[in-house]
């Protein structure tokens, strides 16, 4: 949640002369504006084990869709404001996706011109292209999508394809879009 940059305070002519009215509008608008700013300041967190219905589950996909079966599906998401991290635990044993594997991120990311939003992946079981030896994970912008990615040195970087099976731990610091 974005806080709006001007405070509007209902005019106390609005009240007919009222004190006590004018008060009780008064304390609920500055206790609203409270809750806001320490909600934007201390961030919310969600994972799948909160009983709240703003939970989220990490999933994965493929530039061309399929499922996925997975044998551990662990996510949490961290907002302060429009910035957003997310952390997840993800493995799978078979899957129907194909071509470049990515994470279905919670929030949108906002708008930029490059690519500025990059994370780390931790892989298990994952064969890499030739020369690759890391991967990395990148939110593209305007999309809700984590790229993973095989890089390594004096290779040119490339998308992971999706792999059969396999596991990757991952974070990544992103910008979101405002008030989803």
């Amino acid at each position: 949640m974005t806080l709006p940059t001007d405070i509007f305070f209902t005019s106390v002519d609005a009240f007919d002369d009222d004190p006590k009215k004018y008060l009780n509008d008064l304390m609920y608008q500055l206790q609203d504006m409270y809750q806001q700013i320490s909600q934007n300041v201390n961030g919310t967190i969600r994972n799948y084990a909160d009983v709240d219905s703003s939970q989220w589950i990490p999933t994965l996909n493929g530039s061309t869709p399929g499922t996925f079966t997975y044998v551990n599906q662990t996510g949490w998401v961290l907002r302060q404001g429009i910035m957003t991290e997310v952390f997840f635990d993800l493995s799978w044993n078979a899957t129907t996706a194909s071509g470049d594997l990515y994470v279905e991120l919670p929030y949108k990311v906002t708008k930029s011109n490059n690519n500025p939003f990059l994370g780390s992946i931790l892989p298990s079981s994952i064969t890499f292209g030739v020369g690759a030896t890391f991967l990395n994970a990148l939110a593209l912008p305007n999309t809700t999508n984590l790229e993973i990615w095989q890089c390594g040195s004096g290779i040119v970087k490339s998308n992971l394809s999706v792999p059969a099976s396999g596991g990757i731990i991952g974070y990544c610091r992103y910008i979101g879009t405002s008030d989803e």
